[in-house]
């Protein structure tokens, strides 16, 4: 017998609907059915699945990030980048994970620790709890009008100070995600990089940089107006003027279930809708 966490989008009636459908059929096969969105702690859990979009999936993964367990993403969004299949191959997809046939795509992930005065002050030990993010960390403006500035530093070594809208530090996978729309480098999610990429910057330097795995890169708000912290798309923090965010290698990769080798490049044109029609040319 197999206990399976399911996690839906709650905003999405056909999602929460085929949870209920899989709670049969996985009870009526005698496997335990668990439901994510009412556990605070995961334990002993042999597969996730993600009934939902992209966010439904990243947020299965943090839920069981530290565990890496295994994680099956049934897309009910409209892009779906992370997701493998459509909801009509759920019980197919299932049947074929307990018959052992099936793949583990190992994804990078980043560990981001908060050193803030606010979060000490609020009863925190030095640095705040840290968090796992498999897509992006983004430090970023909390008001229009204003740009925010960041020392960013090498491990040791300061690089360089942004005057920028915000900054993102990006994993291979979140390279499709805000990376991509900020203008940086799309990487093949099978990559070990760190993807350093300004959002709108207000100075010569504009590029983005990849740097090796085992990397430290640090930010640290150096004057001006306070940012938000961005952990896949959610706040986490608000810091100030002589905060820093340090994001490492997290040590526990993110494991997506799939079952067969796919081509990132066909998948980048079809997402992305990436023909010579639909191009325009």
């Amino acid at each position: 017998m197999a206990t399976v966490g399911v996690l839906f989008h709650p905003g999405r009636d056909h999602a929460r609907s085929k949870a209920e459908d899989l709670r049969v059929w996985l009870q009526e096969r005698e496997h335990a059915f668990v439901n994510l969105s009412d556990c605070d702690h995961i334990d002993r859990l042999d597969l996730v699945v993600s009934l939902g979009g992209d966010g439904t999936m990243l947020r299965a993964i943090d839920k069981v990030s530290s565990q890496g367990l295994p994680v099956l993403g049934v897309n009910f969004g409209s892009l779906g980048y992370l997701t493998e299949i459509d909801p009509g191959s759920l019980f197919m997809a299932l049947k074929r994970f307990f018959e052992n046939d099936y793949l583990i795509e190992e994804r990078m992930t980043l560990n981001i620790k908060i050193e803030s005065r606010q979060l000490t002050s609020q009863g925190y030990d030095g640095f705040h709890t840290s968090f796992v993010a498999l897509n992006e960390m983004v430090v970023e403006k909390l008001s229009s009008g204003h740009v925010i500035r960041v020392e960013v530093c090498i491990g040791n070594e300061q690089f360089l100070t942004y005057e920028a809208d915000g900054i993102i530090a990006s994993t291979p996978t979140g390279s499709t995600a805000y990376n991509f729309s900020s203008r940086g480098p799309v990487l093949s999610p099978s990559l070990r990089a760190i993807i350093i990429t300004p959002i709108s910057p207000h100075m010569l330097f504009d590029r983005s940089l990849v740097l090796e795995p085992h990397e430290t890169v640090s930010f640290k708000i150096v004057d001006g107006p306070s940012a938000a912290v961005m952990v896949d798309g959610v706040q986490k923090a608000q810091i100030d003027p002589g905060d820093r965010v340090i994001c490492t290698c997290y040590e526990t990769p993110a494991r997506l279930v799939t079952f067969g080798k796919k081509n990132f490049h066909q998948i980048l044109k079809i997402k992305f809708g990436l023909s010579s029609k639909q191009m325009g040319i």
